[in-house]
């Protein structure tokens, strides 16, 4: 896997933010396909480089984290407050029901745990390597959806 320019959401490329808006309304059609709700949206700032959307499907609640500059997405367990942990999952019927209405590329989490040990990582710039640096994220999924300032 090799990953491009403002993967970090450092010095991304120009031009390429993902709306909010849209997000939020591809998120609401996939979770009625799933006979889901929206229950949370947050927001990506200087920290986090993501939106987050919360879809809650009976007693479940997933997370769907959209890269503010990048066309990936990622599921996961939603955090608890404080916890700076991610737990990537997968959940096929909503990746395929966001991937109807969108171009983004949703992420398994089999991709999102790979060490980035196994990335090549020559496309980031030298102010993208130094938070690498910094961070010491471990794997594709830390790096890609940090909450980094």
């Amino acid at each position: 896997m090799k990953l491009p320019p403002g993967a970090t959401g450092f010095n991304p490329p120009p031009g390429q933010r993902a709306d909010l808006r849209t997000f939020t309304a591809v998120c609401h059609h996939a979770a009625r396909t799933i006979d889901a709700a929206v229950t949370g949206i947050t927001a990506a700032g200087v920290t986090p480089n993501h939106h987050t959307i919360t879809i809650t499907h009976g007693q479940h609640h997933i997370a769907v984290m959209r890269h503010l500059t990048l066309p990936f997405i990622a599921f996961a367990h939603p955090r608890a407050s404080g916890d700076a942990t991610t737990t990537f999952v997968d959940h096929p019927g909503l990746a395929a029901a966001i991937t109807d209405l969108t171009d983004a590329h949703v992420l398994t989490g089999e991709q999102l745990r790979t060490p980035l040990s196994q990335v090549d990582l020559d496309g980031l710039d030298a102010g993208e390597h130094d938070q690498i640096s910094y961070w010491k994220p471990t794997t594709v999924g830390e790096l890609l959806f940090n909450f980094w300032d």
